[in-house]
């Protein structure tokens, strides 16, 4: 029996992995797909490297950057965030809050006037101290911006009313600019970064995939097409689909906690049954495009908060690095989210797509399309509803009382990036 026993082999599995080696602790580690990376995986098409929608390395902890420029070495650069807004027909600088320069003079008196009202008469009071994010953008930006972004955006990426919503996923997500910001990014053309990700770190080859395949070449051999049916609490037992079994000392999970709970076996209170039922997530549909042409655009992602277009974001492979695609062509990705349990019509998800593409000028026309490719991430955004909280933190008690820990972002039902998963892996590690 090994004293450490590790499903996923994602970047926090990885993580785990990677720091119980240098610990000196016995481990193993199993992946149920036939490829390592999670949801940090890259796929090849006809010349095209497509990542499973946009990864992108925001690093603010020293330990995960040092780690990371230790395992990439060269293979990495950084790029400067040129991400923009594309409603009302136009494009305005990220965020829109602070950029509302170039929309229709309306919508730009609309949104001024109520940002400058709610910065009067309202409290800034703590995320925490309000009843639900539409009263936290209401009291935070004005009815003007949450009419023309923050509202029809996130209720495309949530799937639900912002009112169905916490503020307990936002942490530092979210820019807030001074009311001076917003007073100068409506009048002119301002260019100053706001938010975390005003610069990201990303491969120069292979895609966000090399990043898990600098961890593979540091630890022991992972055991992938190993897909966990049942875990038994009682007899540290794990269940895989082929049939074979697995006794664990202590386990590392990295999948989605709603999931995991459902493979509970033994000894489960019934509180804790309930509790995964609770857990509701959106799914995202992925239409990624290589097209032939170059200087299409030099946005690195735009958002859409339009109603009538059914994507909520597009990014650019190509502008990330240029070795995403055959020379003379870029690469897109499109995102569309559903209720986890929507009926999806691939082909009318890849026309919309396609359209979109048309419409912002990313695509000359249809007969440049050189590749289509499609990936349902079933698990896309953790939605922060009213039983989230409770529900988590019912079922991950139960799992550290019988030495199980889970971690990432769907094993920690949490909303975060890669260097959460990495320092989440390494703090297990210490904690066993």
């Amino acid at each position: 029996m090994d004293p450490l026993t590790i499903l996923g082999a994602g970047v926090a599995g990885l993580s785990a992995a990677y720091h119980a080696q240098k610990a000196g602790v016995d481990y193993a580690i199993f992946e149920a797909k036939h490829k390592i990376g999670g949801l940090c995986r890259t796929e090849h098409v006809n010349g095209f490297l497509f990542d499973f929608s946009g990864h992108l390395l925001h690093l603010k902890d020293s330990y995960v950057l040092a780690l990371v420029l230790e395992l990439l070495k060269d293979n990495i650069h950084t790029v400067s965030r040129n991400a923009a807004i594309y409603s009302h027909g136009v494009f305005t600088r990220y965020p829109f809050q602070a950029n509302l320069y170039g929309l229709p003079t309306k919508v730009i008196k609309e949104c001024l006037l109520k940002f400058i009202r709610a910065s009067y008469e309202n409290e800034d009071l703590e995320n925490c101290q309000y009843p639900n994010f539409r009263e936290w953008i209401l009291s935070k930006f004005g009815e003007g911006i949450g009419k023309h972004f923050m509202f029809p955006y996130n209720e495309k990426v949530w799937t639900v009313p912002t009112e169905a919503l916490t503020c307990e996923w936002m942490g530092g997500y979210v820019p807030r600019p001074s009311l001076e910001d917003v007073i100068e990014g409506a009048i002119s053309d301002c260019a100053k970064a706001f938010g975390y990700n005003s610069s990201f770190l990303y491969p120069i080859n292979g895609g966000i995939q090399s990043l898990a395949n600098c961890f593979v070449a540091r630890i022991a051999p992972v055991r992938v097409g190993m897909a966990a049916v049942r875990i038994d609490v009682d007899k540290h037992l794990i269940t895989f689909e082929s049939g074979e079994t697995c006794q664990y000392s202590h386990l590392v999970s990295t999948v989605p906690l709603h999931r995991l709970a459902h493979m509970l076996e033994g000894n489960v209170p019934q509180d804790v049954r309930g509790a995964a039922k609770l857990l509701m997530s959106n799914t995202v549909f992925v239409v990624n495009v290589g097209v032939r042409g170059t200087g299409l655009t030099d946005k690195h992602w735009v958002y859409i908060p339009d109603k009538n277009i059914p994507a909520y974001r597009v990014g650019v492979y190509s502008n990330f690095s240029d070795n995403m695609t055959p020379q003379g062509n870029s690469s897109y990705y499109v995102e569309t989210a559903f209720p986890e349990a929507a009926e999806i019509s691939e082909q009318h998800v890849v026309e919309t797509s396609l359209d979109l593409l048309m419409s912002v000028g990313f695509l000359r026309k249809r007969a440049d399309v050189a590749v289509v490719s499609t990936q349902k991430i079933e698990s896309g955004y953790v939605r922060f509803d009213f039983h989230r909280t409770n529900a988590r933190r019912t079922i991950l008690s139960f799992l550290n009382s019988r030495k199980i820990s889970s971690i990432g972002r769907y094993g920690g039902w949490d909303y975060s990036g890669m260097e959460e998963a990495i320092l989440q892996g390494k703090e297990v590690v210490n904690l066993i």
